[in-house]
């Protein structure tokens, strides 16, 4: 694909199937073009199922905006079944990070979420690590890291995927090794390839090494993996997702 405009890259956006999607999606995050922004908003009201993503786009643009523009269009998009469900609750939604809420510093989102993060039903808890790894906020770590040693599998392979994520955003998160490496003696596969792969990161990869001594061969070899650079997947929360 050549160069595009920030026109050209909007209305590329509108087109799900589009194999230039992801392209579409950070040219706009990233353009420079002067009123690139006012645009977008003034796109919102007519974008359909682009809603989302392109309230997404202006989080990641700046997570310090007045977050209104995304909870209004989040409320009015889950009216009905999902609405009846949840309330007027957005942080305990996958539409959460779908709109970009989670990114939103004045949003709140971390102070929001937390509480879920320890709720008696897992989906919420499965929720509540997801959403808080999306945040790039240090404050998000130690809620997660208590997820690391949930009695649900799917919520431990949630929260080491959790902590990938807040690496990947610059989040120093070696405090998490403990509750990693703990994760490695699981009796599933997911969550040991899902630890191991947040063990490789460089700020925990001794941690990973010190480990290795003491596991059984079949989780050693996952461990090699990790270790060589063959990671478990860390599947995409949203289509523009690096």
């Amino acid at each position: 694909m050549g160069e595009l405009s920030s026109d050209g890259a909007l209305a590329g956006i509108r087109e799900w199937g589009s194999p230039d999607l992801r392209a579409h999606i950070r040219i706009l995050i990233d353009s420079n073009e002067p009123g690139v922004e006012e645009i977008i908003l003034g796109s919102l009201d007519d974008a359909g199922p682009a809603r989302p993503l392109l309230c997404r786009v202006l989080a990641e643009r700046d997570p310090f905006r007045d977050p209104e523009y995304a909870l209004r269009h989040f409320y009015a998009e889950t009216d009905g079944p999902v609405r009846r469900l949840l309330g007027h609750e957005v942080y305990r939604s996958p539409w959460v990070w779908l709109h970009g809420i989670t990114r939103l510093r004045k949003a709140n989102p971390v102070e929001r979420i937390t509480p879920d993060a320890t709720h008696w039903l897992a989906t919420r808890r499965q929720i509540a690590v997801t959403a808080l790894g999306d945040t790039a906020d240090p404050a998000a770590l130690p809620p997660i890291i208590g997820r690391l040693r949930d009695p649900k599998w799917w919520v431990r392979f949630e929260a080491a995927a959790a902590i990938r994520r807040l690496a990947k955003a610059g989040v120093q998160v070696g405090s998490a090794a403990e509750a990693l490496v703990g994760c490695l003696h699981h009796d599933r596969q997911e969550v040991i390839e899902q630890a191991a792969a947040a063990l490789a990161l460089p700020a925990l990869r001794e941690d990973l090494l010190y480990a290795r001594a003491t596991l059984m061969p079949l989780v050693g070899a996952v461990v090699d993996n990790a270790l060589d650079g063959v990671l478990a997947p860390l599947l995409l929360l949203w289509p523009g997702e690096e």
